[in-house]
């Protein structure tokens, strides 16, 4: 599919937003200003970017925990960031951080730090849809770790049986916190998993943004008709499972030949190399989409801390 040169150039902010947000986080945790424990998705930028573009006004989306750059730009990206460091004007008053957020205006459904419950909740929320005889498609993410647990099989095997309108989408980085896939599992891919269920699966490129939002489109469509679907894209996480992981479990090597292909610079190649864009206007987007982050977490910063009351009341409200 070909777009405009604006579409292009807003795939690229996307991207470049999404790799500068989930950046200040190390670079804030290293000056001890941020508090917290944090899982960043540096490197799977492509999928959150394509997932945000191709989800209909109206559908839902569960994602998986790590997806903070998506979460900002459906949430808002002030209201995100605030609650992700916990402070009253975040999206759940700050009471609920990036783990178990919740937010209905906004069609994110409340996510979970147990592994696997996100897609279960997600999968609720598509059956709920069905009886309510709603149109609409709840996105669900999986990391290929996550694929792993229990209840993510019973998950899918509901999804299939009611024929819910659900695209479940895997992120494919490889390795499930420090283990790699293929000594913990004999499938050749996870989305193979799919099979067991009778559900239909496609594999794409999870690094290139124009493949994942192709493939995404599609299964959102097919979604929207009963036909529930599974879309594995591969992808590398270019950094620890957590902050401050050192990944020692990881050769180096490996990491340094994925920074040839990770999304953001890709696309950037391929906006300069199809004279899709010049490098004025690449370096422009970095400039904009860094100058966006920093006030963001700087206006954050500048809130007034929550207080016990406040945590109450909070808590009170969404009881």
């Amino acid at each position: 599919m070909n777009y405009s040169k604006e579409e292009y150039l807003k795939m690229y902010e996307l991207l470049t937003f999404g790799r500068k947000y989930e950046m200040k986080v190390p670079e804030l945790l290293s000056t001890g200003k941020l508090p917290g424990f944090y899982h960043l998705a540096v490197g799977q930028e492509a999928i959150q970017s394509a997932i945000y573009l191709e989800l209909g006004e109206n559908d839902w989306a569960s994602p998986h925990p790590r997806c903070h750059p998506f979460y900002a730009l459906k949430c808002g990206v002030d209201a995100f960031t605030k609650e992700m460091i916990g402070k009253p004007g975040g999206v759940n008053g700050g009471v609920a951080s990036y783990v178990h957020l919740y937010d209905p205006k906004n069609k994110i459904c409340p996510s979970n730090g147990l592994l696997g419950q996100t897609q279960a909740i997600g999968a609720g929320f598509a059956l709920s849809l069905k009886l309510d005889g709603s149109d609409d498609v709840v996105v669900i993410g999986c990391g290929d770790g996550t694929l792993e647990e229990g209840i993510v099989s019973e998950t899918l095997n509901m999804i299939a049986a009611f024929d819910l309108k659900v695209c479940f989408i895997i992120e494919n980085n490889g390795i499930s916190i420090s283990t790699p896939k293929a000594t913990v599992t004999k499938l050749n891919s996870p989305g193979d998993r799919a099979a067991g269920f009778n559900l239909p699966v496609v594999y794409g490129d999870g690094n290139d943004i124009l493949e994942c939002r192709e493939l995404i489109r599609a299964g959102i469509a097919e979604a929207r008709k009963g036909r529930p679907n599974v879309v594995e894209l591969k992808t590398f996480r270019l950094r620890g499972h957590f902050e401050g992981d050192p990944a020692n479990y990881r050769d180096s090597a490996l990491v340094e030949e994925a920074m040839k292909n990770e999304p953001v610079g890709r696309f950037a190649r391929y906006l300069l190399e199809n004279g899709i864009a010049t490098q004025e206007e690449i370096d422009a987007v970095d400039a904009e989409q860094q100058a966006i982050c920093d006030a963001t977490f700087a206006a954050a910063f500048a809130e007034a801390d929550t207080t016990p009351e406040h945590v109450i009341g909070e808590h009170l409200n969404y009881a």
